[in-house]
């Protein structure tokens, strides 16, 4: 999508947040770290198809905030202001061919004099400005990690850490597209009750969660049949560097009825919200425990990351008001108790219609949000943009 035609600034004249909040959009960034950077790096994710980082998304997001009709150019009007520094993109781009930890290749004099010395208006309205931060907060640069406001990928580790989905740039996974397929696309019978491709912790991640797909593959190898509630199922390993085109997961998922989305590095992954797009329901392992008197669950690992700082706009984030939170757990399958429970889990489910269909009708309702529209699509529904627009104006309204 990002080969498309951006959005432009007058252009657009309609989107569903459009008179619900008022942004003042930097354009004084030195160039770059700026414009001449963004146009660089939309240039390079416009020549190829790799949605595997979400770095791209802080260049799509810009673009949208850039063009959003409800922009002014009076700060005295403004209700944010928008730095549109795309650190996670310039991060993971290392410019000098290296990384370093924290996004050390990045330095740190570089954004405060080409991003936070320019903007005219910081001073007195900190906590009004948002910073794009759409990358795992520990290989963020320090400077960015401690602005006052941010989208992040999460997990957030402060209440202004704004959470946002990960992006996918292809025309499928667009909001028009999603949301023009019926009821019968979304409960349609599938050929496999479930498929997983996933890659295997390595030397370096001993103490990743990545653990438990280990531990999923051999229970899954000594203890599971050929099938599941009569149905097939593919789990692979896929070797590094070795890995089948896009449309061949694509292809697979959309003909599933569960996807496993097991822990990663950290809790969001971004295959959990592909496969919420493909109609694809997801299953994770879910651990609940006490956390300062507090009754909390985690599905990244045992005593982790709260899931309601974990996932965008969840119920119980206080992320949005609670009249647009996502109810995740409508659709996601939870399994609790290890890997000895995912297989009963999965089989009582085949068992159960009416809950498969509860569950992908929820698909069916909460998709578009999981969604960027980009190009022809861009401010048309309301969409993953719209609900971060949700967010700042939620959080606006507690200062």
């Amino acid at each position: 999508m990002f080969s498309q035609p951006r959005p432009l600034r007058g252009n657009i004249t309609t989107s569903p947040m459009l008179g619900n909040i008022s942004i003042y959009f930097y354009e004084t960034l030195r160039k770059d770290v700026g414009e001449d950077l963004v146009n660089k790096l939309r240039e390079q994710y416009a020549q190829r198809n790799n949605t595997a980082s979400n770095g791209q998304a802080d260049i799509a997001i810009i673009d949208l905030f850039r063009s959003f009709p409800g922009r002014t150019d009076d700060p005295k009007e403004a209700d944010i202001f928008i730095v549109p520094y795309p650190h996670a993109s310039h991060c993971i781009s290392k410019p000098g061919g290296i990384w370093l930890n924290a996004c050390g290749h990045i330095g740190q004099n570089l954004v405060q004099d080409g991003v936070f010395k320019t903007l005219n208006h910081y001073a007195g309205n900190e906590n009004r400005h948002l910073f794009l931060n759409v990358i795992n907060q520990g290989n963020s640069n320090p400077v960015m990690r401690n602005t006052p406001l941010s989208l992040s990928i999460g997990p957030r580790y402060k209440g202004t850490n704004l959470l946002v989905p990960y992006l996918n740039n292809l025309a499928s996974f667009q909001p028009s597209a999603i949301r023009n397929r019926d009821v019968s696309w979304w409960t349609r019978p599938r050929t496999y009750s479930l498929t997983y491709f996933f890659g295997i912790s390595n030397s370096k991640m001993r103490s990743s969660p990545r653990v438990w797909r280990r531990y999923f593959l051999e229970n899954v190898q000594q203890t599971w049949p050929d099938n599941l509630g009569g149905l097939p199922y593919a789990i692979r390993v896929m070797p590094s560097g070795k890995k089948p085109p896009s449309r061949f997961f694509s292809h697979m998922y959309k003909d599933s009825i569960f996807c496993p989305t097991l822990p990663g590095d950290t809790p969001p992954q971004k295959r959990f919200f592909d496969v919420i797009m493909m109609g694809c329901i997801p299953v994770v392992f879910s651990w609940d425990f006490d956390s300062n008197g507090e009754n909390r669950t985690s599905w990244h690992q045992p005593g982790g990351q709260f899931i309601e700082d974990s996932y965008p706009w969840i119920k119980g984030s206080n992320s949005v008001h609670p009249r647009n939170e996502i109810d995740y757990k409508s659709f996601v399958v939870e399994v609790r108790g290890g890997v000895e429970n995912f297989r009963p889990t999965i089989e009582a489910l085949m068992q159960n219609y009416t809950d498969i269909r509860r569950r992908q009708l929820n698909l069916m309702k909460y998709a578009p949000y999981f969604s960027y529209g980009m190009g022809s699509d861009s401010h048309k529904h309301p969409d993953s943009f719209s609900k971060i627009l949700e967010s700042l104006r939620f959080y606006l309204d507690g200062l």
